[in-house]
């Protein structure tokens, strides 16, 4: 670390780290009985917003903005507009939806614009989610001791299924903590651990297109470890060996453990059933009756009532498009339903922002020090797409803490390209620094990484 090491102001520092642990209790809420209303996640993130814009904001210098949140404005102003042509049958569901998406962008302006003024290390961010995973990992796997092997036992998620959605993208999240360069032991102990975690979680949600989809993130590591920097590949086996040694214990003995792993032998074979609910075809009987296959016929005939801007935000659920009563699941299906081909194409240029900026980013990256980083990144949005065919992902906190990471590293790398380059052979970070929160993303004096000066400071975000 540097002497010029910037610091958050005390109260910040203080709420941070419970607001990240907040994001996973997603069932904690302090009206009980009331299935929308204000948990923890939003009272800290209120305050931490406030506290922000009114004390720690620098006047003189504009908020930063990024494309993304750019798209994110845009897809929440159709949003609200869509509720003038909603029945008023439907007006208060669709405006606490409204009002959802408010409070996340403005969480992501905040804390994009927070971790940029004070400078904090990508990895310290990394580290409190994996923190939090060391908390509610247990905590799943006691509450299913208590409920004596009930399927539904989740912890503080709402239900198993939401919880295998969650940990699913907590488990790359996580990930992208442990390929950190120069992490410690006992940090990268603790990392592996709550890494395990997230795969346990995963596991007993039963959720199969979570496991497609981890499927094809895991498929896409082996992938990309054919491109990744020669001195970063023992990093990325060795996570490997971890997430393939633990899904496959797991599987194969964990039944002599928990009542649980029987349900995940049964559910890995089911797969292939999820893949033919996604592209049966409408004529298909056989899936006729399938949950997927009737949202989707709902979805259909909502897009033939309002094809241009849909039948309103919030507007799908317990409507009698609805043949199962329930929101729509898929995300790409809510937007064609509720906000139309307009809504559907802002979805889609979000999508392929990331999809493509993270691919361009671990190319750009590739040969430096983070270039294990970058191929996380890269892999767990492609991979988490798949899920999102199937699963709501536009509204779950977990989805949008990825998303600030996406933002986080694609202005580091930004940096990078602006500033000089110095060195052109692979970047190579010296000594075993463990960057605190609150700290510059600061490289040690010995370091020839690319658009580093010479004093180990690394370009200016």
């Amino acid at each position: 670390m540097t002497d010029s090491a910037l610091r958050l102001p005390r109260p910040l520092a203080l709420v941070l780290p419970v607001f990240v642990f907040s994001a996973f209790l997603t069932q904690v809420k302090f009206i009980p009985g009331v299935r929308n209303n204000i948990g923890p996640f939003e009272v800290l993130g209120g305050l931490l917003i406030a506290t922000f814009f009114l004390f720690y904001r620098r006047p003189e210098k504009p908020l930063r903005w990024n494309p993304i949140m750019g798209l994110v404005a845009a897809i929440l102003a159709l949003a609200a507009v869509s509720q003038s042509w909603m029945p008023p049958t439907h007006t208060r569901l669709g405006i606490i939806q409204v009002a959802i998406l408010v409070f996340l962008l403005l969480f992501l302006i905040t804390l994009y614009n927070l971790i940029l003024q004070y400078q904090i290390h990508p990895a310290a961010i990394l580290r409190l989610i994996t923190l939090s995973i060391l908390i509610v990992g247990p905590w799943v796997i006691l509450s299913g001791v208590q409920a004596a092997g009930d399927y539904q036992a989740s912890g503080p998620f709402r239900n198993r299924a939401h919880m295998g959605s969650y940990m699913l993208s907590a488990f790359w999240l996580v990930l992208l903590y442990t390929v950190q360069p120069n992490l410690k032991k006992l940090d990268r102990l603790f990392a592996n651990g709550a890494l395990c975690l997230t795969l346990y979680g995963v596991a007993v949600s039963g959720r199969r297109s979570v496991y497609l989809s981890l499927i094809f993130g895991l498929a896409g590591l082996a992938v990309g470890f054919l491109f990744a920097h020669r001195g970063k590949r023992l990093t990325l086996v060795r996570s490997a060996v971890v997430t393939f040694g633990f899904l496959a214990i797991f599987y194969t003995f964990g039944a002599l453990l928990v009542p649980q792993a029987s349900f995940f032998k049964e559910r890995v074979g089911m797969i292939g059933s999820r893949l033919q609910m996604v592209f049966a075809p409408e004529e298909d009987l056989q899936q006729g009756d399938s949950f997927f296959t009737l949202q989707r016929k709902g979805v259909m005939m909502a897009f033939d009532e309002s094809p241009l801007f849909g039948i309103g935000w919030g507007g799908f659920a317990k409507s009698r498009f609805s043949p199962t009563g329930h929101e729509v699941h898929s995300t790409p299906l809510r937007f064609l339903a509720e906000l139309g081909i307009v809504g559907l194409a802002l979805y889609l240029l979000l999508m392929a922002y990331l999809l493509y900026g993270s691919a361009r980013m671990f190319w750009d990256m590739r040969r430096t020090a983070y270039g294990g980083v970058y191929l996380i990144l890269m892999v767990s949005l492609w991979s988490l797409s798949v899920s999102y065919v199937y699963n709501r992902h536009i509204t779950e906190r977990a989805f949008w803490l990825l998303l600030l990471m996406f933002l986080i590293l694609e202005a580091f790398a930004r940096a990078q390209r602006r500033a000089p380059q110095r060195a052109h052979r692979p970047a190579v970070l010296q000594g075993r620094q463990r960057p605190a929160l609150g700290t510059a993303m600061a490289l040690p004096r010995a370091s020839r990484t690319p658009g580093v000066s010479a004093r180990g400071q690394p370009p200016s975000w």
